[in-house]
Parts: C-alpha cells; structure tokens; sequence
C-alpha cells in the first residue's frame, strides 16, 4: 500500500480518531440535536394539528352561518309573502268597501231620483187637476166634487199616457 501513498499507521490512526471523534459528537451533539429535531417535529405536529382543527371549526362556523343565512332568508321570505298577503287582503277589503259605498250612492241617487218624480207627477197632476177643472167648470159651468175630480184626473191622465 505504500506504492499508492497510503501510510498503514496513519490510516489506522486516522480511522481511530474518526471512530472516537464520532462516538464523542453522537455522545454530545447528535443526542442534542436529534433531540431538537424530534421537539420541533412535535412542535410542527401540533401545529398541524391545530391548524387542522382550526380549519375544521371554521368550515364548521362556515356551515352554521349558511344555515343561519338560510334561515334568516326563508323568513324573510315569509315575512314578505305575510306583508303581500296583508297588503292583497288590504286592497280587496278597500274594493269592498268602495263598491258597497258606490252601491250606496247609486242606491240614494235613485231613491232621490225616483223621489223627484213621485213628486213632479204629483205636480203635474196638481197643475192639471186645476186646469181641468177650471176647464170643466168653464164648459160645464159647474163645480165637480172631490171624488168625481179624482176619477176625471185618472181617466184623463190614462189617456195621455196611452197615446
């Protein structure tokens, strides 16, 4: 081996210093930093976790105020089909209300007009009651009773009316 170089004493030395050197940073520094390195993977382990958790109540939460939403929607809805339903009842009532009062009107109207004729034949028949008569006494230059008055206005009045 010394024709490459390699020197047999050094080489063993050399390996022994290797293997004592490393036993001494197993002893003192691999337990320290396998035991940091373990730490921190416990650490990103919960962190995980938690973040897992968290992302859990938030799809949670998430959900919950969908359905809230959703709730709160749906009433609104009824709220709104309530407020139509009241506002529909509202203006058939007022329609109602306004047809009885027309029916009303129409009714006094027709009672008045119906009143004002009663009382224009009343009038004519008056004014004609005296013209015949005043008529009758200048032809038959007498006066005519109550009763026989009423039978000439009647059969007057017929006569009239049929032509």
């Amino acid at each position: 081996m010394e024709a490459l170089g390699i020197n047999l004493s050094v080489l063993i030395t050399q390996l022994v210093s290797f293997i004592v050197l490393f036993l001494i940073l197993r002893k003192l520094l691999f337990g320290p930093i396998s035991s940091m390195l373990q730490s921190r993977s416990e650490k990103i382990k919960e962190s995980l976790e938690a973040a897992e958790k968290v992302k859990n109540e938030a799809d949670e939460s998430a959900e919950k105020l969908e359905k809230e939403i959703n709730i709160a929607r749906q009433e609104g809805q009824k709220l709104i089909q309530v407020a139509r339903d009241a506002a529909e009842n509202f203006r058939q009532q007022e329609i109602e209300k306004a047809e009885q009062e027309s029916q009303e009107i129409i009714s006094k109207a027709n009672k008045a007009i119906e009143k004002e004729r009663d009382l224009a034949i009343q009038s004519v028949r008056k004014e004609f009651s005296s013209l015949v008569i005043s008529a009758a006494t200048k032809v038959v230059d007498k006066s005519i009773d109550e009763k026989d008055h009423k039978d000439l206005i009647d059969k007057t009045l017929k006569e009239e009316i049929n032509k």
